[in-house]
């Protein structure tokens, strides 16, 4: 059973990102959305969901991957984030490991994901933009 896990504990007032102990269902994304929100106020939040691979996990796509298995609008329904104060939060699903990544996939991984999440804060208010790695043991093990 996935545990979800925030990776940014420490540091509440920069951007948010959340993990999973172990891997992850669909279930388990739309789940841990609902948490995520819960614990945010006001209107404008939005929840990526960084749905890929890591590179550790071979053979593994994302819990939301675009590829073989979808968030479809059946998936979404199961996830309906609402922050504390009864605002909608909206999910942006984002597929960020699509191809062949070259003789160091972990790395490469890792880089491509850093700068993907850089680039989509970047055209956001940091304060509403929160992170959810919906992938097998995005947050490593306990």
């Amino acid at each position: 059973m996935a545990t979800l896990v925030n990776l940014t504990s420490s540091t509440p007032k920069a951007v948010q990102i959340w993990g999973f102990y172990d891997p992850c269902t669909v279930r388990d994304v739309a789940a841990a959305t609902n948490t995520i929100a819960a614990g945010m106020s006001g209107a404008g939040h939005e929840i990526h969901i960084m749905s890929g691979t890591h590179g550790y996990c071979s053979g593994k796509v994302g819990a939301v991957a675009t590829r073989e298995e979808k968030f479809a609008n059946e998936d979404r329904a199961l996830a309906s984030p609402k922050t504390k104060d009864g605002q909608s939060v909206t999910l942006v699903v984002h597929d960020f490991n699509t191809g062949g990544l070259g003789p160091d996939p972990v790395t490469q991984a890792m880089a491509k994901l850093n700068g993907d999440m850089r680039n989509i804060v970047g055209n956001h208010d940091a304060s509403l933009v929160t992170f959810l790695l919906a992938y097998c043991c995005s947050a490593g093990t306990p």
